[in-house]
């Protein structure tokens, strides 16, 4: 079958790749010329075309139907689009997302547990696999760890063949590729929380962002849920998770630094406990994953290896070590109740004396976040704020969102600083600190730009440190 795929973006390459994959002869389509893209999006069009797609870009007549039998919209042309309407009047068959899941889920042949919610689906994602990895398990796992738009990362795992060499499938699942794989069959579907996020692109609905997250519900053989969503799943029947609470089927503890999991489902019930490297959300997220593997059917043994053997993902809590006494960390928290939860790591700290200084890219990565409470909430932990203006998703400085974060700690003792980039955060942050205290990253360019902006971090503490000896 001959397609069309209008819209050369984040949901139509995937849509065409797969669709290529699956044997049928495809041409892509966008108004863009090749150059007018990100150059990482620029590198994913020409492997395309090296895999058979056909582009069609830069062009004001999109396509010629004369052959076509099949079309796939993106979701970002208008309903009242002209060549939408051109398309259909021309009767050619409407490819749509479940056609696309149809395919992968055709693809996948091993057993896949899907993670998705707002916040702890990449850390929970590979405590996941290392559970299953402990017990003996060929693991695939897709995360953002991977790439930004996950979608893409599945369906080039697909291309290369991940999917053929391994047992079980572990797919973190953000919004936009539960849409795109919407019909994908799950053995276990985890919800991990919903907050308000990306609602910019939900008409300001956070209903409407939660009805995209629940999505899963009706794929997923095995449901898991944070306690925090069960009242968004009404009738819904799931195993529920949580921290020190018997109502839950799964309940995780802390005690001598050890992990603790109480379960009662499916005829299973038990407690145990195994040594815990890490801390903060780690913890909460170590509960989900533990849930989600009693439900899959694993032995106690497996898991609290898997627990024991985890030792955190980059970016997320990430320690990075000492420079000029003060101590460095780097995560990726960007949401008000993401932020809450790391800045809780470091209350014990500031306790003792030491201050916070907090570093801060650009909150609003594709999406435009609420950086006035983000600045309010930093405001009430840290001894200094300096945020960056630059945004490390899409390169574009943007001083004013810088502003915003700053203004909103306006009524705190703080000393706030907006600066352009992340090199001169990084020196600043050495001389608005000493011995003793802590420097803390937070924003989404560590998901979304981790080595580079670490690096231009690092950088700039380095020369921090030499200047301000």
């Amino acid at each position: 079958m001959k397609c069309v795929v209008i819209g050369a973006g984040n949901a139509g390459r995937p849509a065409a790749r797969i669709l290529n994959y699956a044997g049928h002869k495809v041409q892509i389509t966008d108004q863009k010329e090749l150059e007018d893209f990100p150059e990482s999006v620029q590198k994913t069009l020409k492997k395309m075309e090296e895999e058979g797609v056909d582009l069609q870009l830069g062009l004001d007549d999109p396509c010629n139907i004369e052959d076509v039998e099949a079309v796939y919209f993106s979701p970002n042309i208008p309903k009242d689009s002209p060549i939408r309407h051109y398309l259909v009047d021309n009767e050619l068959k409407l490819i749509i997302n479940q056609d696309i899941a149809d395919i992968l889920d055709t693809a996948i042949n091993s057993d896949v547990i899907g993670v998705t919610g707002t916040l702890g689906k990449t850390s929970t994602t590979h405590i996941i696999s290392e559970i299953f990895k402990t017990a003996g398990y060929n693991v695939w796992t897709c995360s953002s760890q991977s790439g930004n738009l996950l979608s893409e990362v599945i369906v080039e795992g697909i291309i290369n063949g991940d999917h053929l060499k391994n047992d079980v499938a572990v797919l973190e699942l953000p919004h936009g590729t539960i849409r795109l794989l919407s019909n994908l069959k799950l053995k276990v579907g985890l919800i991990t929380n919903i907050y308000s996020d990306h609602l910019s692109e939900f008409e300001g609905s956070i209903e409407k962002y939660a009805q995209r997250k629940l999505m899963i519900t009706d794929s997923s053989e095995i449901l898991v849920s944070s306690l925090q969503s069960k009242d968004l799943l009404e009738s819904q029947k799931a195993i529920y998770y949580c921290q020190n609470n018997s109502l839950c089927d799964v309940s995780g503890y802390m005690k001598d630094g050890n992990i603790g999991i109480n379960y009662n489902l499916k005829g299973r019930e038990g407690e145990f406990q195994t040594k815990f490297n890490l801390h903060g959300y780690y913890f909460e997220n170590s509960i989900a994953a533990a849930a989600v593997a009693l439900a899959y059917g694993l032995k106690e043994e497996s898991i609290k290896n898997g627990l024991s053997n985890f030792k955190g993902i980059p970016g997320h809590l990430e320690y990075v070590g000492n420079y000029a006494g003060r101590e460095v960390h780097f995560d990726a928290a960007f949401v008000p109740e993401g932020i809450l939860s790391t800045l809780k790591q470091f209350s014990d700290s500031e306790s003792e004396g030491s201050d916070l200084v907090i570093l801060i890219d650009n909150p609003d990565s594709t999406n435009p976040r609420d950086k006035f409470e983000i600045g309010k909430i930093l405001g009430e932990h840290a001894q200094a704020i300096i945020a960056s203006g630059y945004n490390e998703t899409t390169k574009v400085l943007d001083m004013e969102s810088a502003n915003e974060v700053l203004d909103g700690a306006k009524d705190s003792e703080a000393i706030r600083i907006a600066v352009e980039d992340m090199t001169t955060a990084g020196e600043l942050s050495i001389k608005h600190s000493k011995p003793g205290d802590i420097i803390l990253h937070i924003g989404p360019g560590a998901i979304t730009n981790y080595e580079d902006l670490k690096f231009k971090m690092m950088e700039g503490i380095e020369k921090g440190c030499k200047k301000y000896k």
